[in-house]
Order: structure tokens, then C-alpha cells, then sequence
């Protein structure tokens, strides 16, 4: 029983420790900028008291009495994010009579509660908490506007201008998520590709040296990626150079400056990404396509069949699950990586992937959170639609082949 109860403390901690911080990027992108920079996304659910700055009337008029409302005064310019809740108090800054001193001034601050009158350039101002207030003069007069700060307790307000702002007015966003598709569609669909053949080769065919070479793929997992930087570098660079020498010597590329060939290409990123997945994915497959069952291969060769027919007939149709759970992973790995597109991918401003176009972003938005964080969601989005839709093979394609091999 007790370690039952610690198995459920356990997994709802790894639950509350993934699920907050998810909150917060989701609460913290939909609020408004002042409300992010000012108060932790744990305060928008609830009434938070904020500071506004608002402006008595536009000027020009004539009057004794001049009524009005705070909340329509803060609200006039804006479609959305708009303020609302209990005045609670107004900042007070002018110059009064010194008591001390006849015919002289001071300065004076203080916060005016609810109902209480203030004296604003000759005239009387009191306000209610639901932002009605009045502005009393003894005679008809037209001052000018006067620009008071006020404490708000604001009810909670969500809006997406975040999210319009990054996608719409931003042109490096709808390009760096373009980029990433561009990067790992096809690092998702190569390795897979050329896995499964490797894994039905390693499962059902025979040739020498087989498990000694199965052996050498698996081991290729412990790799460190970033031991390979350096001999990937070079050899990216040695082909861009080759590439650059061949373009002049078969075009006429001098003339408009465009020989040299770039060494850091989405096809780089393809290459290496396709590289680092493959042994995973070789691993993966080969476990589950040696558990199918035997008998069913060999009737198909009996009646003829041979094994490209039987991989792709037979095999790929029941490798659907393990298929689409390596899909998530190298999915996932690929459309998150930031270190491979880093050093491998290329460094145009407008072929950058989502992950460096974040990082980027730190320096470019600064305190901007909530812009941040809609990013940040909006990168977050595509992986958990992927997950969402293929999760049904996720743990059947884990698992097979896990219980007997071959």
C-alpha cells in the first residue's frame, strides 16, 4: 500500500512539475503586456490590483460639473485587454496652499480613497468605486485636462494579441515555423524510410556478419552528438568547398559573384539529423518486425512472394505502430533541436528554425513576456497535435517486441 501511495505521489509530482510551467506560457501569452510585466501568471485568474493612467476629458470644453467614468476613459482607444473591476484609489500630485508659509505652495502626494473630494486645479474631484466620478467648479470654466494615475483592483482579461502581433506583424515567426517544417518533415520521413529496410534486413534476411553489424548500429547510440560536430563540420565544408570549385568551372558563376556554395544547408541539417536518428530507429523496428510472426512470412515466400513484396505488404501494414512511435520521437527531437540547427543548420536570418529563432528573440522582445511566451506556444502547438493524433501507437509500438525478439 505504501508503495503503491508513493508510485501516485510520485507521478503526480512529474504531472504538476510538466503541467505549470505549461500554464504559465499559455496564461502568461494571453495576457496583456502591463499585466505580464507587472504580476505573475498565477495572479490572472484572480483580481489583481494595477496602476492605469487615464485623462479627465480631451479639453476645449466649458462647464461647472463635468461627470464621467474612469473604466470609459481608460477604455476609449483599445479593442481589447479592456479594463475593468473596483477603483480602489487615486494617485494625487499637485502643488496646495503651505500651511506654514501664506502665499505659497507645496508639492504634495498622496493616495485619495473612494469619496473622498480633491482639490484639482480649483475645482472639486471625487470619484466611486465602480470609476464614476465628478469635477465641481464654482463658475463655468474650461481647464485643461488633468492626467491621473489610479489603482485598479481589474478583474481578469485574456486577449490573443500576442499571438497576432508574432504571427501577423512579424515576419521572422510564420518564416522560422515554415523553416522548421522544411527541416523536419523530411528528417522524419528519410531516416524512417531507410530504417525500416535495415530493420527487415537485420530481422529476416541473412548475410554475413549480420549481428556483428547490428551490434555496430546499436552502439552508435551512445555517440555523443556533440563528439561528431567537429568531423561533420569539416566534412560539410570540404563538400561545400568541392561544390564551389565545380560551380565555376561549369557555369559562368564569376560573372554574377554566385559560386560559392553554402556549407550549412537544410540538406545538411537532413543529413545529420537522419545520421543521429538512425540507429534509434533501426533498433526500434528491428525488435518489433522480429516478433511478427514467423509463420506468416513463410507462407507468403511459399506462394511466391519475394521479400520486396513481403516488406511492403506485409511488414510496413503491421509496423504501423512501431513506425508512428519512432515518427513521434524524431518529430519531437528534430522540431525542438536548437544545438544541430545551431552549428549544422543554415544562418540566414530567414531560414532560421523555430528553436534559434526563440533564442533570438530573448534579445529582440527583452522584457516582453507575453510576446515570448505566445512564440514559445506556438512552437509547443505542432509537436502536441502530432503526439495527440499517433499517442494510440505510441506505447503498442514501444512495447513490441520487448517481450520476445529474435
Amino acid at each position: 500500500m505504501i508503495s503503491r501511495g508513493l508510485k501516485h505521489i510520485v507521478l503526480a509530482l512529474i504531472v504538476f512539475i510538466w503541467v505549470v510551467p505549461f500554464v504559465a506560457l499559455v496564461t502568461t501569452s494571453l495576457r496583456s503586456e502591463t499585466a505580464s510585466k507587472t504580476s505573475g501568471f498565477w495572479t490572472a485568474f484572480t483580481p489583481t490590483e494595477l496602476g492605469h493612467r487615464f485623462g479627465t476629458h480631451d479639453g476645449g470644453e466649458e462647464f461647472v460639473v463635468l461627470t464621467g467614468n474612469i473604466f470609459d476613459r481608460l477604455n476609449m482607444d483599445k479593442d481589447s485587454f479592456e479594463v475593468s473591476g473596483d477603483v480602489i484609489s487615486v494617485f494625487f500630485k499637485g502643488r496646495v496652499p503651505d500651511p506654514n508659509n501664506e502665499g505659497e505652495t507645496i508639492l504634495k502626494r498622496r493616495l485619495v480613497p473612494m469619496g473622498e473630494v480633491m482639490d484639482v486645479r480649483g475645482g472639486e474631484f471625487v470619484f466611486q468605486a465602480n470609476g464614476d466620478f465628478t469635477w465641481t467648479f464654482p463658475e463655468a470654466t474650461a481647464p485643461r485636462p488633468k492626467n491621473l494615475d489610479v489603482f485598479i483592483n481589474q478583474d481578469p482579461v485574456f486577449g490573443t494579441d500576442a499571438f497576432v502581433e508574432v504571427l501577423f506583424e512579424d515576419e521572422n515567426v510564420p518564416n522560422a515555423l515554415i523553416s522548421s517544417f522544411i527541416v523536419t518533415i523530411p528528417a522524419t520521413i528519410i531516416p524512417i524510410t531507410i530504417a525500416a529496410f535495415a530493420a527487415y534486413a537485420f530481422a529476416w534476411m541473412s548475410f554475413p556478419g549480420r549481428d556483428w553489424l547490428f551490434v555496430i548500429v546499436v552502439s552508435l547510440m551512445v555517440v555523443p552528438t556533440q563528439l561528431a560536430f567537429l568531423p561533420i563540420l569539416t566534412g560539410f565544408s570540404g563538400i561545400a568547398s568541392w561544390a564551389t570549385q565545380l560551380n565555376a568551372w561549369l557555369t559562368d558563376c564569376e560573372a554574377t559573384n554566385s559560386c560559392q556554395v553554402a556549407s550549412k544547408t537544410f540538406a545538411s541539417l537532413w543529413i545529420t539529423h537522419t545520421a543521429f536518428g538512425l540507429p534509434l530507429a533501426i533498433y526500434l523496428l528491428r525488435n518489433y518486425i522480429v516478433g511478427l510472426p514467423k509463420e506468416l512470412l513463410e507462407s507468403a515466400r511459399i506462394d511466391g512472394a519475394n521479400h520486396l513484396q513481403i516488406f511492403t505488404k506485409m511488414i510496413v501494414p503491421l509496423s504501423v505502430p512501431a513506425l508512428a512511435s519512432f515518427s513521434i520521437f524524431q518529430f519531437l527531437w528534430v522540431w525542438n533541436d536548437l544545438i544541430v540547427a545551431l552549428y549544422i543548420g543554415p544562418n540566414n536570418s530567414n531560414d532560421l528554425v523555430f528553436p534559434i529563432r526563440l533564442q533570438k528573440q530573448l534579445g529582440t522582445f527583452k522584457d516582453q513576456l507575453h510576446l515570448l511566451n505566445a512564440s514559445a506556444v506556438i512552437s509547443m502547438v505542432v509537436p502536441v497535435i502530432i503526439f495527440l493524433s499517433m499517442q494510440r501507437y505510441f506505447i503498442r509500438g514501444l512495447l513490441a517486441g520487448s517481450v520476445k525478439g529474435g
